[in-house]
């Protein structure tokens, strides 16, 4: 395989993690994932959390599984390996369904490493929303980008997108109107025209009614690159779904991760899920990209490509799992809890998650 020269200046001012372990930082938690499913009037119950593992540059421990009188079993997908609880109840549940699963996590700030068992040519693939060539290659050829300047891809993303998910076209809504508190500027500013098909904020707030009506995946926040490359608007799953794409369509192997963002205070609650994406360097070994926290914080732009920080938890990586059990097909993304009731799709639980900072001896 040929190796993928990255941007030098860079690597000149953050060498490789491992021969640097003395500048990064590492950060101890404890994490609780909890869910509570109404009840199923004795209806067949089904349900999918995932559980993380420990890899080279996270150590989970102590994970503790409370669900009560529900049924359930760990289980692993097939294809990336990745961990999480199957809840089967043939009779149902006459009441709610409290269930939380809690880990003590260990997180290293990292750059690139060597993982141990991942074959990067099984990361060069079209996923459903993730594909390759097309647009892509018409994207990359017009764009001059190249598998010898991944730096010039990530670049490429960066500036081509812009962070926010607009639902409306209303005063209320934080990324019609707001601000980036980290610039102190509008998310998305009303004079601008988005994505290759340049679109206003207007017609990027009407796509999320559309979606909403149509139940279409045409819409920030699931990670579809085509999507992210026509309409330029998204959230942290379009900017590392268009990264992927992209190198992937060049042949250079781009993994997705998923998981949740820790917060500075000592403890509290987590609002949602982050995710982020890492590329292989033959010889080298992964590099992580967090393009969408570059783009909400400019002053990180170089940081991120190369780097990411303690402050996460993965949960998984890659798209379309497949779930025993699971009707609807391969799991675009697998982070919140999915839920059936008698073989069909049903949002009626609650879900929160929170964490508290440990030091374990």
């Amino acid at each position: 395989m040929k190796r993928y020269i990255v941007f030098m200046t860079y690597l000149f001012i953050f060498p490789s993690c491992q021969h640097d372990h003395e500048l990064l930082s590492s950060r101890s938690f404890n994490f609780t994932y909890s869910v509570v499913i109404k009840s199923t009037n004795s209806e067949k119950l089904e349900a999918w959390i995932p559980i993380p593992s420990s890899n080279e540059v996270q150590n989970i421990s102590n994970i503790n599984i409370d669900a009560a009188n529900i049924n359930y079993s760990i289980k692993k997908e097939p294809d990336f390996g990745n961990k999480y609880l199957y809840i089967l109840n043939e009779d149902g549940t006459t009441s709610d369904s409290k269930i939380s699963v809690s880990f003590n996590v260990e997180r290293k700030e990292h750059r690139n490493v060597n993982y141990k068992n991942i074959n990067p040519n099984n990361y060069l693939d079209s996923y459903t929303t993730v594909p390759i060539g097309g647009v892509f290659e018409k994207v990359i050829n017009s764009n001059k980008l190249n598998k010898e300047d991944i730096y010039g891809i990530y670049k490429y993303v960066l500036d081509g997108m812009h962070y926010g998910k607009p639902k409306s076209p209303n005063e209320s809504d934080a990324y019609y109107s707001g601000s980036n508190p980290k610039t102190n500027m509008k998310w998305l500013p009303n004079d601008q025209k988005y994505g290759l098909k340049e679109v206003t904020l207007d017609e990027v707030t009407s796509f999320y009614s559309k979606a909403k009506s149509s139940n279409s995946n045409y819409v920030f926040g699931n990670g579809n690159s085509i999507y992210a490359c026509e309409i330029g608007v998204g959230n942290c799953t379009d900017y590392h779904s268009y990264f992927m794409s992209l190198n992937r369509t060049l042949q250079v192997p781009a993994r997705f991760h998923m998981g949740f963002p820790i917060p500075s205070g000592s403890k509290g609650k987590v609002k949602g899920y982050h995710c982020w994406a890492d590329y292989y360097v033959e010889g080298e070994g992964w590099y992580p990209v967090d393009i969408s926290e570059a783009d909400k914080d400019p002053s990180k732009a170089q940081y991120f490509f190369g780097t990411v920080d303690q402050n996460r938890v993965e949960m998984n990586t890659g798209r379309d799992f497949i779930l025993e059990g699971y009707e609807a097909g391969p799991a675009n993304l697998f982070i919140y809890p999915l839920v059936e009731v008698n073989d069909l799709a049903s949002s009626d639980f609650s879900k929160s998650f929170s964490y508290e900072n440990k030091v374990w001896q």
